[in-house]
C-alpha cells in the first residue's frame, strides 16, 4: 500500500541547527519536524526518549510536546508533535524572546522550578545544549502559564541505560539543571547589558507567588 505523502507548502514556524519545524498541513494543532542536513543526532536522541516514555506508559505531557509518529512529506521524512500555542492561538514565545523584551530570568524562576520538578518526576533527561530558544512560555489561559521544552530533549551520553533508574536519572537531571540555569542567567544578563534597559516584570496574572527553591535558583545567587 502506497504511503500518503503530506504536502507542506507553508513557511517554517521554527528553524534550528538540525531541524525545520512546519505546521502540520492537515492539523493546525500539530507540527512536523524535518531534518535539514546530515546531522540527525538530536532527532535520534529525541525519538529514543519518546520511545522510552512510551514503554513507561507516560501520560503527562504538560511540559513537553506529545509525539504522534513519523510521516513522509514532500520535504522529506519527519515526525509529528504538538504545536505549543497560547490560549489565543498564537505560537508561544521562547524564553529568549522574553529576555529580549526586557524580562530577566528571575521573573521565570517559579516556572523553572515547576519544570525541573516535572523532569525529575518523569525521569526526562535533557541534553546539555538545551537553552534559551528551546523553552517556550505557554500562556494556557488569561491567568495561567507554563514552560514547555520543545527541543534539546534526550540524552547525548553513550551510556544512558542508568537514566531509567530513579537515583541515577535524577542525579543527572539535577547536575545538568545547575549548568542550564547558569547559562540562562548569562543569556539574560547579556541582553540586559546590551539593551541598557530597566528589567520588566510579568503581568500580574502570570506572576506566581512563593519563593522558588534553591534548585531552581541554581547559580543566580
Amino acid at each position: 500500500m502506497k504511503q500518503t505523502i503530506l504536502e507542506i507548502t507553508s513557511e517554517p514556524i521554527g528553524v534550528g541547527q538540525e531541524r525545520v519545524c512546519y505546521r502540520h498541513p492537515e492539523d493546525a494543532g500539530k507540527v512536523v519536524k524535518i531534518q535539514k542536513g546530515e546531522n540527525d543526532k538530536q532527532t535520534r536522541r529525541e525519538l529514543e526518549l519518546y520511545k522510552n516514555l512510551s514503554r513507561r506508559k507516560m501520560t503527562n505531557f504538560e511540559h513537553i510536546p506529545r509525539y504522534y509518529g513519523m510521516v513522509q512529506t514532500n520535504l522529506g521524512e519527519g515526525f509529528v508533535v504538538d504545536l505549543v500555542a497560547d490560549f489565543d492561538g498564537a505560537v508561544s514565545k521562547s524564553l529568549w524572546w522574553h529576555f529580549e523584551q526586557g524580562f530577566p530570568v528571575t521573573e521565570f524562576l517559579p516556572y523553572l522550578d515547576e519544570l525541573r520538578q516535572y523532569l525529575l518526576d518523569n525521569l526526562i533527561v535533557f541534553s546539555v545544549d538545551m537553552g534559551r530558544y528551546n523553552i517556550l512560555f505557554q500562556k494556557t489561559s488569561q491567568q495561567q502559564a507554563r514552560l514547555v521544552v520543545i527541543d534539546g530533549l534526550g540524552n547525548h551520553s553513550a551510556i544512558n541505560w542508568l537514566d531509567n533508574i530513579a537515583y541515577f536519572g535524577r542525579r543527572k537531571i539535577n547536575r545538568r539543571w545547575r549548568r542550564f540555569i547558569g547559562r540562562l542567567q548569562n543569556y539574560s544578563d547579556e541582553v540586559t547589558r546590551a539593551n541598557n534597559a530597566i528589567p520588566k516584570t510579568l503581568e500580574v496574572a502570570y506572576r506566581k507567588t512563593g519563593k522558588p527553591s534553591q534548585s531552581a535558583r541554581g547559580d543566580l545567587e
